[in-house]
């Protein structure tokens, strides 16, 4: 069986026997909330066609995206080696399905196995790895060029397709910046011809000029996960 989810596609039957009891199915919606900071973490969620968005928050309300989860790991996966104390807010934000475990049965189930402890690790190495990346990104690159790997990370994670359902609120959320500023560079990125932008959809018209504008992380991000993981991991389509 495919689960169209590397961390689990990457377990062999045996190591699956111990979770397929706790797996079901979920779906989830836009803008879901899964977890807030300071509270404890009840599920772990392997995403299949769905985005999950970390984020960090400040005193003042103000928030920014730490990292984004798709279906090449999963959100919880590295608490179920240690505190299970989430301390970013998490939500959904590209809707669709995912699997989901009680954090409790895949913490038991790593200490009965190695195999599911190593691909924890690995996991959330390229989590972190994406991370740390994206801090780098959103420090030193332009505006133009974080929304362009941005932009092609999702549609990575969204299996190649070519509508990304993203709204500008969102869009500034991830990077950091004013709405106003994701409205000129949608606009400029539009009239290059390599999106076309309306009611919180964006259709990626020309892969090769996003990777053109992108800057130098996108390859970077993708490298290190196919390292860590393997190149399905990170392959669209």
């Amino acid at each position: 069986m495919a689960w169209d989810n590397h961390f689990l596609d990457s377990l062999n039957e045996k190591e699956l026997s111990n979770l397929k009891p706790a797996l079901s199915e979920v779906a989830l919606q836009r803008n879901q909330l899964l977890d807030d900071a300071g509270k404890p973490i009840a599920y772990v969620y392997l995403p299949t066609d769905c985005i999950l968005s970390v984020l960090t928050v400040m005193e003042d309300g103000s928030q920014v995206e730490s990292r984004t989860i798709g279906r090449e790991g999963g959100y919880g996966l590295l608490q179920a080696l240690g505190s299970p104390v989430s301390y970013e807010r998490t939500l959904c934000q590209v809707g669709g399905r995912a699997w989901r475990a009680p954090l409790g049965h895949l913490r038991r189930a790593a200490e009965r196995s190695v195999h599911i402890r190593e691909a924890i690790v690995r996991h959330a190495q390229a989590t972190l790895l994406q991370a740390a990346q994206s801090t780098a990104c959103n420090t030193l690159h332009r505006a133009e060029q974080r929304l362009c790997r941005w932009l092609l990370m999702t549609q990575d994670r969204l299996g190649g397709a070519e509508i990304v359902p993203l709204t500008q609120e969102h869009l500034s959320i991830m990077l950091g910046v004013q709405r106003t500023t994701i409205t000129a560079v949608a606009s400029e990125l539009q009239e290059r011809g390599a999106i076309s932008y309306t009611r919180g959809r964006i259709r990626v018209a020309d892969r090769a000029a996003l990777e053109r504008c992108s800057c130098e992380c996108y390859g970077a991000i993708r490298r290190g996960v196919e390292m860590m993981l393997g190149e399905d991991a990170t392959a669209p389509g």
